[in-house]
């Protein structure tokens, strides 16, 4: 066995991707610590209805922020990455992808800001949600920017920075506001939340510009847009899949429903950070392979890569599996309701994880339009099936058809890599 191991780390490309690995995890392993301790502090600082107020419009906001960045986090990082020693470029695409998502983002949180009443009571039947909505509709802004300034980083292979950015710093800064001034609504928490983001995403952004050099030349626009298009419904579906399920939650449920299922999503969540983390890695190597049409190395990585995450990840999802109830009870003994839905989610997240980085995979190696279909079939199946599912069977029944399209997402996204890359990642014992 470890002769073995020291054959693949003799592999200057392995050697590199296992460091890099073990750098991003230990980095995302901070980001997700914060995000459990944030989503802990929220649910036992507010309670379970107040919590289920915050988490309903954190899901609303975080989808609208998805569509408004038009598509440009993945064109973003895959054409940053291939010129990402040229810094005027560098900036250059930043550049381009926030001038068009900004405005957007704005247009949705003056609507959302504005809408927040009508929302509240007639489409949740939840009138004490107007001021949360209301409070957290500027982070759709602060959501956009630096979700494209950590795909900017992660492009160049700053991932002390790009994690910090995406996952950590507003967190961080969110968390401590509730618990310095506690608060105890969810419009309070709002509040905090988005001020959290003015002051990320703005020192952020200096950061991702700051000692740029001047080489190379501005990138084709027609070039990103190409990108950009197939990206937007990828992403839009993406972030349905995952953010899709609370909001309709909240439209047929409680409060505390909402609260509980959020809570268990984002425990499940944590199997795949592993996940995350490699792809902070493989995902520009993906770029810069097909770039210079180097099929070896895309497989080679690959499945190297699915190596590390197999290991990785199994404990985990052994733990969750096995003790759901102690991992719920953290929030407070009235989230232990929530077990069942934790073992549901984490299933679906454990396919996600043994699959691999397929859509990076096919995103970074120019088959958009595959993952387009792909996440149009799961976003579809998803926006149909929730409802239907939480009707019948409540918080649990969302929780079957989530886990259900998030497998048969990753599950399509392999037979693509077969067909277009010419391997499958789910037989990652192969010889590479």
């Amino acid at each position: 066995m470890l002769s073995k191991v020291k054959t693949l780390l003799s592999d200057n490309e392995h050697r590199h991707t296992a460091i890099n690995a073990a750098i991003a995890l230990s980095i995302r392993v901070l980001g997700a610590g914060m995000a459990f301790l944030f989503n802990l502090i929220i649910a036992r600082q507010l309670g379970a209805e107040q919590s289920g107020y915050f988490f309903l419009a954190l899901a609303l906001v975080m989808l609208l922020s998805a569509v408004a960045r038009l598509g440009f986090d993945n064109t973003l990082l895959r054409f940053t990455s291939a010129d990402s020693g040229n810094g005027y470029t560098v900036k250059a695409i930043l550049n381009f992808a926030l001038k068009y998502a900004l405005p957007v983002s704005f247009i949705f949180t003056v609507i959302t800001y504005t809408l927040a009443p009508w929302l509240a009571e007639s489409a949740f039947n939840k009138p004490r949600l107007t001021g949360t909505l209301q409070l957290i509709a500027p982070a759709i802004i602060g959501l956009s920017i630096v979700f494209l300034v950590a795909m900017s980083f992660q492009a160049r292979h700053k991932l002390i920075l790009s994690i910090p950015c995406q996952n950590i710093a507003h967190f961080m800064l969110c968390g401590a506001g509730v618990i310095i001034f506690s608060a105890d609504s969810a419009s309070t928490a709002a509040l905090y939340f988005s001020l959290s983001l003015g002051i990320s995403s703005c020192f952020f952004y200096w950061l991702s510009i700051n000692n740029l050099n001047n080489n190379g030349e501005k990138p084709d626009p027609k070039k990103l847009w190409h990108s950009a298009r197939p990206n937007w419904v990828i992403i839009i579906m993406s972030q349905a899949v995952q953010w899709s399920a609370p909001i309709i939650i909240g439209v047929f449920l409680i409060a505390e429903q909402v609260a509980f299922f959020s809570v268990a999503q984002r425990i499940a969540m944590l199997t795949s950070f592993i996940l995350m983390a490699v792809n902070l890695v493989v995902a520009p190597k993906f770029s810069a392979f097909h770039a210079k049409g180097d099929e070896h190395g895309i497989r080679k990585t690959a499945l190297f890569s699915v190596r590390l995450l197999v290991l990785s990840a199994l404990p985990i999802v052994l733990f969750m599996l096995l003790f759901p109830e102690f991992l719920m009870g953290l929030f407070g003994e009235e989230f232990r309701q929530g077990a069942l839905i934790l073992q549901i989610l984490v299933l679906g997240q454990a396919v996600n994880v043994v699959t691999g980085s397929v859509g990076y995979l096919l995103m970074m190696s120019g088959h958009e339009r595959d993952m387009r279909l792909v996440t149009l079939i799961s976003g579809f199946g998803v926006l149909i099936s929730v409802p239907i599912f939480t009707k019948l069977f409540g918080a649990i029944g969302a929780a079957i058809a989530t886990a259900f399209f998030i497998s048969l997402q990753n599950l399509l996204a392999v037979y693509f890599v077969k067909k277009r890359l010419g391997f499958n990642t789910l037989i990652f014992w192969q010889k590479v």
